[in-house]
């Protein structure tokens, strides 16, 4: 708005020839005093094409600050998902320690039946109930990790106290995309990343700036009219008279023209233009990681057999019923266990990093591709 301004115009008034040391007379003339007032108007600015230059730099500084704004907003959305993502991964596995912590408790109930029985000795006892001070622990870690998540995604969320957030959703997956290869990912995070529209903008907005500063190094030219008044009645004995002028003022650009901002606006430039080259390079590697990950996640969640956990778990119950019979030993019970839990934490956190992986290269893309 400033740049597309015209220059205001310059007013001047003032007195001269005025008597010092005595009055001015028919017989002892001097002067004779007179009064001047005038307007000055510059037109450089149109006449070099320096306001056009001016506008559009100061339109390219625009751009770069709508594409960084546009970056801003890109990774806020990308942390607001994948914090939301960590928050489903923490309550999964806050109901698997709990889920373990139940099972761990029925089998105590089930090791001091046995125990009454004469079925096995106390020390079977002891350990489930350690297993028990285990799983405790683990539950409350996994309370202190999902108030983590929740403090994180509040944040994101733009949350300034401690609200309660309920949260929907769920860490299953209806389909799969396939994968892209880096080269057609790094093509459209080339074209639609908003941090690399901004970095092309602020080269042009450097070379727009180089001819901006090449214009300033024109003449200032400032053409001026005026009118003065002279009072000659009592100075010279004549009648008094007004009068006009018109001039033209204008700067002789024989030393400085500018040298040292037109250099400065060319390293400016130069440095623009190798810091979208740097980015280039640095999004190739963003673009193959984020690739890859997908890639990876992918991989797990095709080749993991759907039915593994189901058989983990059929696996522990039986063992536990076995055990109750007296059939198994405790230590094939607690290896049971351990093994459906292991499994479990498996299933949620290939879906999580699948979810991660999923939106974290849409965010890397600058688009959503995958869908």
């Amino acid at each position: 708005m400033t740049a597309g301004l015209p220059p205001n115009p310059t007013l001047s008034t003032g007195g001269s020839l005025m008597p010092l040391n005595r009055r001015f007379t028919v017989t002892r003339q001097g002067g004779p005093p007179q009064f001047d007032a005038g307007a000055a108007f510059p037109i450089d600015w149109f006449l070099f094409g320096k306001r056009a230059a001016a506008v559009m730099a100061a339109e390219k500084s625009v751009d770069v600050a709508a594409a960084g704004f546009s970056d801003l907003v890109r990774q806020r959305i990308a942390g607001t998902i994948s914090a939301f993502y960590d928050v489903l991964e923490a309550q999964a596995t806050l109901q698997l320690a709990r889920e373990d912590m139940n099972n761990l408790s029925e089998l105590e109930k089930i090791t001091a039946n046995r125990v009454e029985l004469g079925g096995v000795g106390t020390v079977e006892l002891d350990r489930v109930r350690l297993s028990i001070f285990s799983s405790r622990r683990e539950v409350r870690a996994r309370e202190v990790a999902l108030e983590g998540a929740l403090s994180r995604l509040r944040a994101f969320l733009g949350y300034t106290d401690a609200a309660a957030l309920k949260i929907q959703g769920s860490l299953d997956i209806a389909k799969l995309p396939q994968p892209l290869s880096s080269e057609a990912a790094f093509a459209v995070a080339e074209e639609n990343r908003p941090d690399l529209i901004a970095l092309r903008r602020q080269v042009t907005q450097a070379e727009a700036n180089v001819q901006l500063e090449e214009r300033k190094a024109y003449p200032e030219v400032t053409p001026r009219v005026g009118y003065t008044r002279q009072f000659q009645e009592k100075a010279v004995g004549f009648p008094d008279a007004s009068s006009w002028g018109v001039g033209v003022d204008m700067s002789v650009p024989l030393f400085d023209r500018n040298q040292g901002n037109i250099a400065k606006a060319r390293s400016i430039q130069t440095q623009s233009e190798l810091n979208l080259n740097a980015q280039l390079v640095a999004l190739r590697a963003e673009i193959d990681q984020a690739v890859k990950a997908y890639d990876s996640a992918y991989q797990v969640l095709t080749t993991d057999d759907p039915g593994q956990l189901d058989a983990a778990r059929n696996v522990r119950d039986k063992i536990r019923a076995a055990y109750e019979l007296g059939g198994k030993t405790l230590m094939e019970v607690l290896d049971a266990q351990r093994t459906y839990r292991e499994t479990y934490r498996l299933h949620i956190a290939a879906r999580s990093n699948y979810w991660h992986s999923f939106y974290g290269l849409n965010a890397a893309l600058g688009k959503q591709v995958l869908r």
